[in-house]
């Protein structure tokens, strides 16, 4: 099967995105609605969900797992503390044990013929991830929910042929916005979001000097309602790639509440 990736909803009142290579087939967190999750999975034909990687704990990450797991007997895979977590909290409800799975940030595991990696990832969560998925010679990158881009994080995204990045917020409308102090303070510091002008340098260290068969897609993933807007977000990154004298694939933004275009490596 090819490799390919699409979104079925993306920004801070909901997160859940499709990835699919090396016949297996994965959801990356499922942050809305078991019905919305379910509509997502049909758009794209997905035959059979061979298991959710969660990236973390909160609610716009995690409000359908515990339905479309259970629904669909599918495993879920998330690190030690998340599943500590959800076990205090009872945030996703009764999990059947043959559906948990644990995966240690930083070591690689397989499923199926796909070889996975959840890597540390700076955020206000227990233990937060993101993750890269490589099959056939393709990888797919995803970080989201970070306040500042490590060297781990930068090292993870570098080869691959689609990233899914965060482009939260714009740093002035941040300051000069509605949210109280302690809520700016926090999206802004380097456990909160990346900003769309932090997104841009990200992707102008981990693409630069790439071959135009290297290049990657990428999508601008999480944008804020309230502190950002998808031509901003869009505009800003690509002012700064263009500075750096960075070129990608292909510069496109996420949609908050709809499933995106789907993605597929070899058009």
């Amino acid at each position: 099967m090819p490799t390919q990736f699409g979104t079925i909803a993306s920004g801070s009142s909901g997160n859940c995105a499709y990835a699919g290579l090396g016949g297996e087939h994965f959801l990356i967190d499922a942050g809305v609605s078991g019905k919305k999750i379910a509509m997502g999975i049909a758009r794209f034909s997905v035959p059979r969900l061979s298991g959710i990687l969660v990236t973390h704990e909160h609610t716009d990450h995690v409000r359908g797992l515990g339905v479309v797991a259970r629904r669909f007997r599918v495993p879920v895979y998330a690190t030690p503390l998340t599943w500590r977590y959800f076990t205090r909290h009872g945030t996703i409800g009764p999990m059947p044990e043959e559906l948990v799975r644990y995966v240690e940030p930083n070591q690689a595991f397989a499923v199926g013929g796909v070889k996975i990696t959840a890597f540390d990832i700076s955020h206000d969560a227990s233990q937060p991830v993101g993750y890269t998925l490589e099959a056939s010679g393709e990888k797919i990158a995803v970080a989201t929910d970070l306040g500042q881009a490590t060297e781990t994080v930068k090292n993870n995204l570098r080869g691959a042929r689609i990233l899914y990045i965060e482009s939260n917020h714009d740093i002035e409308m941040v300051k000069n916005g509605r949210y109280h102090a302690a809520l700016k303070a926090r999206v802004l510091s380097a456990r909160g979001h990346l900003s769309n002008a932090a997104a841009g340098v990200l992707l102008s260290e981990v693409c630069g000097g790439l071959a135009v068969g290297k290049r990657p897609y990428v999508l601008l993933a999480h944008l804020s309602e309230e502190n950002n807007r998808p031509m901003l977000a869009y505009d800003t990154v690509l002012r700064v790639l263009d500075g750096h004298d960075v070129q990608v694939r292909q510069l496109a933004v996420a949609e908050r509440d709809a499933p995106g275009e789907m993605i597929v490596l070899g058009d």
